[in-house]
């Protein structure tokens, strides 16, 4: 009876989770449009935009005592931001539909990662629960709403000013292909990690060991390598369509020096103290990129 009941609560706060989730998604993108519609300029339209609704999710993050409300973020806002702007300045050109579209593929395989991993209303992922109980709660709300949500928002808009640029150019480079197969090869590649991280999981539940199948058999992150090959195929598709003003897309180096210097660092102390086999699995693998595993050592 007591697992039935247990059961129930879980799906009621799954559900009453994903209410709120969506609640505050569409008040968020509805009060950003409000200075979206006002400014003029491409760029800072999307900013106001993002920052608009990074704020109106950062209300709801502290009424729910909930940081993970802002998780998905990181692959709604892009695609809205996309839309939005081309609809309103009207760039009805093949860059504009490739990206949007490429960019939409993306967003829905990361968001269903993330349905598929979420837990329900209150169920905070590790790091926002360390630093919840790190710091008293004033100095807390700082570090999420500066460091755990607006930098993200920041991040993820500079990565998309390549493609803020691309989509306002009616002609196609060639070269711009490139680009836009590697952001295929980068969704394939999370979509592969996840499912294999996935059926691991779900196999060794609670066991302790790491995930040593499929492409996690030669790389420790190839999540976040997708992560950051996606983000470099869009800078890569606006550098062959705009070279002469390459340098403007280079913020999408942010999100590599985010993943970089704070995620990766961050899982591996996490997965160190929580995978027994971590430190063997550690010495024989990749960290990033997919390379064949180092052989042991003879003693």
């Amino acid at each position: 009876m007591s697992d039935i009941t247990a059961s129930g609560k879980r799906e009621s706060e799954y559900r009453k989770g994903l209410l709120i989730d969506a609640v505050s998604y569409l008040i968020a993108f509805g009060l950003g449009m409000i200075p979206f519609v006002l400014i003029n300029d491409v760029f800072a339209a999307a900013a106001a935009f993002t920052a608009t609704a990074t704020v109106v999710i950062y209300v709801f993050t502290v009424v729910y005592a909930d940081v993970s409300i802002y998780d998905p973020y990181w692959s709604v806002a892009p695609p809205v931001i996309i839309a939005a702007v081309i609809i309103k300045y009207r760039f009805y050109n093949v860059n504009a539909f490739v990206l949007f579209g490429l960019i939409l593929i993306w967003a829905v395989r990361l968001t269903a990662n993330w349905l598929y991993t979420y837990k329900g209303l209150g169920h905070e992922d590790w790091r926002y629960k360390m630093y919840r109980d790190k710091y008293p709660p004033f100095l807390f709300q700082l570090i999420s709403f500066f460091g755990l949500q607006f930098v993200p928002t920041v991040v993820v808009y500079l990565g998309l000013t390549g493609a803020l640029f691309s989509i306002q150019q009616s002609g196609f480079s060639p070269f711009s292909a490139i680009g836009g197969a590697v952001m295929i090869f980068a969704v394939i590649l999370e979509l592969v990690a996840d499912r294999a991280i996935h059926g691991f999981l779900k196999e060794h539940k609670g066991e302790g060991k790491t995930c040593r199948v499929s492409v996690w058999r030669y790389s420790r992150h190839p999540n976040y390598l997708g992560e950051m090959s996606f983000w470099s195929g869009i800078y890569i598709y606006f550098a062959a369509l705009c070279p002469e003003i390459w340098y403007k897309g280079l913020g999408f180096l942010t999100i590599i020096v985010l993943f970089l210097f704070v995620s990766i660092p961050m899982m591996e102390k996490h997965n160190m103290s929580r995978r027994i086999d971590y430190a063997e699995y550690k010495a024989e693998t990749s960290m990033l990129l997919l390379l064949p595993p180092k052989k042991k050592k003879a003693n």
